[in-house]
Parts: structure tokens; sequence; C-alpha cells
């Protein structure tokens, strides 16, 4: 393809960047980053940004560390590092599991549940901004729509593992 040519199908793309979903979800990403770090401030002394996919997929009867690197999208090297710094920071706790004592399971301290339970305070306010901004009816189909794509993606990674 020739220069000019390439460049009229870039100027092209570049104006459908609104539709760019790696766009959208990167900067979303990044607005939420932001708006944690301002609205979540007490919560947030001792995080790091790589705590919270480990901390928030921890159910209250606890997770294992396989279940929290499939849930995080993390991998297992990257899930101990996290899950001995939040030890540290005295937000969970390891017990054997009962089922398989070959594993443990992590649980929330009660700090580490207060931090969460202020954390989906916040979140949900948030929610509450945007259906105010959108209406509640858009607002739910938009979610519905973000979690379709996801399961999608997901069941893409589960094949390769199968």
């Amino acid at each position: 393809m020739k220069a000019k040519d390439i460049d009229e199908k870039l100027e092209e793309i570049e104006g459908q960047q609104y539709k760019n979903w790696q766009r959208i979800s990167f900067n979303l990403r990044k607005h939420l980053d932001n708006w944690s770090h301002c609205n979540v401030k007490a919560s947030w002394r001792l995080m790091k940004l790589s705590y919270w996919p480990v901390i928030c997929n921890i159910g209250i009867k606890g997770s294992t560390a396989s279940e929290l690197s499939k849930k995080s999208m993390i991998n297992k090297q990257n899930i101990s590092r996290t899950i001995k710094e939040l030890e540290e920071h005295k937000l969970i706790t390891t017990r054997m599991n009962e089922n398989d004592r070959r594993s443990e399971v992590l649980e929330l301290t009660e700090e580490g549940k207060q931090l969460i339970f202020e954390t989906n305070t916040e979140v949900l306010k948030m929610n509450d901004i945007y259906s105010k901004l959108v209406g509640e009816k858009d607002l739910n189909i938009a979610i519905s729509v973000l979690n379709k794509i996801l399961d999608y993606h997901e069941r893409l990674e589960s094949d390769k593992i199968d």
C-alpha cells in the first residue's frame, strides 16, 4: 500500500477513535484509577494499584491463590508477591485449605474487610453519579453489554487453557 493510501486510511481510523475499544477501556481505567485515588484516600494509605485486583477478588469465605490468579488475570508469581505484601499490611491472612491440604485459603482480616467495605461504598456512589449522567436504563444496558464482552474474552482465555 502506498504512503498516501495509508495516510488516508489512518485519517479514516482517527475519525472513529470514539469507537476504539482499546482507547476507551484504557482511558476509562486510568480515569477510574485517578478517581479511586481521590475518593478512597483514607483506604489507600498502604495500597498499590496492583493490590486491588487481588484483594477485591477475595470472597467473604476466602479464596485460593489459584482462584485469585484466574479472577484477577495475574500470574501466580505476581499473585504470590502481592499476597505476601497484603499479609504484611495485615489486610489478609492465610489458613490451610480443608479441601486440599496442598493449598491455602486467603481471607480478609477485619481491617481488610473494612477497606473493601469503604471502597465499595465509594464505588456505589460512583454508580449513582453514572446513573444520573446517562440514566439508569442506559447504565444497566452498558453494564450488561460490558459483562457480555468480558464473558466472551474469559471464554476465549478458558479455551486456550483447556
